[in-house]
């Protein structure tokens, strides 16, 4: 199974960066990469879903040997990459053709059931958390948290309480890389494909991290 996971994180990556650099010469194609409920989206929706049932499947097999803390993140990881599906395909709205409420009709900028859409008071919460928010966290765990894990006892000590994969070199790098070539391309819907890179990563760090004691899929 890790070995096909593996396998499949390299071709959507592959997929990923060359989709990225085809809106410099196929712009038509670019397009329908990262349109609405395009092919991107719909990775970006799966590859969550994966991690969610990944997860509870490791908290299923591991939590009686497990501490308090391991399994409070384990379940929030479980919830939250759920949530993230669900958000992605706007919890099924357009696959069944579900009309949004009038509070979503009215704050939703694409007038649809999702949060992440959602614009309050001119406060656009999918810039604010989902975009802002959550690249300062990411960017500390890419960039630091391996770093901190060697230096620091304190922390090294919250990192095994919790049970959090910590990514290897080659894959912040590769982050990196990603993060740059999006920041190239001239286009808003780039950061769909963004999405689906950053999920992919993740994965990747979750099946085959630095600390391989707490990779998801064990032999």
């Amino acid at each position: 199974m890790e070995k096909i996971i593996k396998i499949v994180v390299y071709v959507l990556l592959a997929a990923s960066f060359l989709g990225a650099t085809s809106f410099y010469y196929t712009d038509e194609f670019y397009h329908s990469l990262v349109a609405e409920d395009g092919i991107f989206e719909n990775i970006t929706a799966l590859v969550l879903l994966s991690i969610s049932v990944l997860f509870l499947i490791r908290y299923i097999k591991e939590h009686k040997t497990r501490g308090r803390w391991w399994k409070v993140l384990n379940i929030l990881i479980v919830v939250g990459a759920f949530f993230g599906f669900g958000e992605e395909i706007s919890w099924g709205q357009r696959i069944f053709s579900i009309q949004s409420g009038e509070f979503f009709a009215a704050n939703n900028i694409q007038q649809e059931t999702n949060l992440h859409n959602l614009e309050v008071g001119g406060v656009n919460i999918n810039k604010l958390i989902f975009s802002q928010g959550l690249v300062i966290i990411f960017g500390f765990y890419f960039v630091l948290a391996q770093l901190l894990y060697r230096k620091w006892d304190k922390f090294q000590a919250l990192i095994d309480n919790f049970g959090v994969q910590l990514p290897k070199i080659k894959q912040s790098v590769v982050m990196l890389l990603a993060t740059g070539l999006v920041l190239m391309v001239p286009d808003k819907r780039i950061w769909e494909l963004w999405e689906a890179m950053f999920v992919t990563i993740l994965l990747w760090v979750f099946i085959e991290p630095w600390n391989s004691d707490e990779k998801i899929l064990k032999s």
